[in-house]
């Protein structure tokens, strides 16, 4: 995949694009479709649409042009313009919450909005800050750049793991999610909103709240540059840091295809390159 020329925002979001699509392609397969074929289309613009949350992704597959929404956290796809193709395992439109939410917020006279993560529904609300823990949010307050660092990494896996259906798919209420994803009885998902759109909602199950985020193994030794540890209340897992989506968890370590791509071993930490 090919890239023209970019300011350094736009560049970061491109990069981060072709991070997340690999790691669908890896984790998800193509549907029969050929594996490397995306690698030939071209990323030729990027575009802030909603300011810290919301970006447009131009693609050209030879002569067509094709315009995708993405999260800027994670910059997966939310949806699609109406003459785009549909993109392997994305969205094959823009849903009609995340449609209203952006012409909300790009509209002459704006006023002041709802952030996405306003629309983040978690549980244990005393101990947990939109899904993070409150406490590990005070203790890195004083580790300065670092500590940024991790919370940004911690904002990212969340919203990498919240419920499929906040982000595409049929709309569904906080409630329908959290009762599917209990294996519940879910209530119709018929949206009964007096003829106004649905609201975004965001269902992060409990298992993955966020305790803690490492760069470094328990003994001090680096991760890779890509890398971070993610402790949540039941289990630790290995995910990338540029997006939030898992490559590993904690009794299997980094999976072996993600060993190769970044060149690390089991544990997250750099492979020293043979002379």
């Amino acid at each position: 995949m090919l890239f023209l020329m970019a300011d350094r925002a736009q560049l970061s979001i491109r990069f981060r694009f072709v991070l997340t699509r690999l790691w669908f392609t890896l984790s998800t397969g193509t549907n029969g479709r050929d594996p490397s074929a995306w690698l030939k289309d071209t990323v030729e613009d990027a575009q802030e649409v909603v300011k810290g949350e919301i970006w447009a992704i131009t693609i050209r597959d030879g002569n067509s042009l094709s315009e995708f929404y993405v999260l800027e956290s994670t910059c997966e796809v939310i949806g699609r313009a109406f003459n785009a193709p549909q993109l392997e395992v994305y969205s094959s439109g823009l849903r009609a919450d995340w449609s209203e939410y952006i012409s909300s917020c790009t509209g002459a006279s704006v006023e002041p909005r709802n952030l996405i993560s306003e629309h983040l529904r978690w549980a244990n609300y005393e101990e947990y800050d939109r899904g993070i823990s409150r406490h590990w949010l005070r203790r890195i307050f004083g580790e300065g750049d670092v500590g940024l660092a991790k919370k940004v990494v911690a904002e990212r896996y969340v919203m990498a793991c919240v419920v499929a259906n906040s982000i595409s798919g049929r709309w569904m209420s906080s409630n329908q999610m959290a009762q599917e994803f209990a294996g519940l009885p879910s209530q119709s998902t018929l949206v009964t909103t007096r003829g106004r759109t649905p609201k975004i909602n965001l269902y992060l199950p409990a298992h993955h709240h966020v305790e803690s985020v490492h760069f470094t193994t328990p003994k001090g030794v680096p991760l890779h540059p890509a890398l971070a540890v993610m402790q949540t209340p039941a289990r630790e897992y290995i995910i990338l840091k540029d997006n939030g989506m898992q490559v590993g968890c904690e009794e299997d370590g980094v999976a072996e295809v993600w060993m190769q791509v970044l060149g690390c071993d089991n544990n997250g930490i750099v492979v020293a390159c043979s002379k």
